[in-house]
């Protein structure tokens, strides 16, 4: 993990294994502003991580930051109880996990892909594991409702987990926490073996496309929404119009 940014970030997955021309044709392009969405995103999860890594011990998350003033990427955001309650519920649960399997949570966990791509790495939320089981944990602050079943995202984060900490009989679990979503909780459970399959099978072959010499570009409205390149990339004007 040599540098602050991965070239394959695990955020990214669903974009450059649909679309392997993306990466090399956004490089370089400067990103647009961080919306209010993932600024709130980003200050929810930094008040989770503090309570998590036991730096607010004695200390309730209402009584720490509620009103208080954080600045996030130049803008000065204000704790609501909503932002509080966002956090309380993920922390709740990873609490809960570390209870039932008897392990302590790793609080973002950096985790890389060597064996399958160097420039594939990404930091996990939390990750949690015994002897038998090993469990992801990623929070979700949006309202749209995000699957763990053959998340892309999710799955670059057991592999890297896997890889670093586990064994092929483990039982993985990836779970999204989702406060603002009618179900706040969804889990998908495979085994290291499917995972492991999933990593050479598919995602090493579509990050080999990314580093060919011309990657080719497909159109999908999905993944092409939140492309930084897609203000200059021929194919998605020849399918949009624009």
């Amino acid at each position: 993990m040599p540098s602050k940014h991965a070239l394959y970030s695990p955020s990214s997955a669903e974009r450059f294994i649909a679309c392997p021309g993306s990466i090399k044709l956004s490089q370089g392009i400067e990103r647009e502003p961080v919306g209010m969405p993932a600024l709130l995103g980003t200050m929810i999860h930094n008040m989770a991580e503090m309570l998590m890594k036991g730096h607010l011990e004695g200390v309730t998350l209402e009584d720490y930051w509620l009103g208080k003033k954080e600045v996030v990427e130049d803008v000065e955001l204000t704790v609501e109880q909503d932002h509080v309650d966002c956090a309380k519920v993920h922390v709740d649960y990873v609490q809960k996990r570390e209870k039932e399997l008897k392990a302590r949570a790793l609080i973002e966990e950096q985790v890389s892909l060597e064996e399958i791509n160097p420039s594939c790495w990404g930091t996990a939320d939390v990750i949690i594991f015994n002897k038998e089981v090993m469990e992801i944990i990623d929070l979700k602050t949006g309202t749209w409702p995000v699957s763990p079943e053959y998340n892309y995202q999710m799955s670059i984060y057991g592999l890297g987990a896997l890889s670093r900490y586990g064994h092929e009989e483990m039982k993985i679990i990836l779970t999204i926490v989702q406060p603002r979503s009618k179900k706040q909780i969804r889990s998908w459970e495979t085994t290291a073996e499917n995972l492991v399959n999933w990593g050479f099978d598919v995602l090493k072959p579509a990050l080999e496309k990314c580093e060919a010499e011309e990657p080719i570009f497909v159109y999908g409205k999905d993944h092409c929404k939140f492309c930084p390149a897609k203000k200059i990339c021929i194919t998605y004007k020849q399918n949009t119009g624009g």
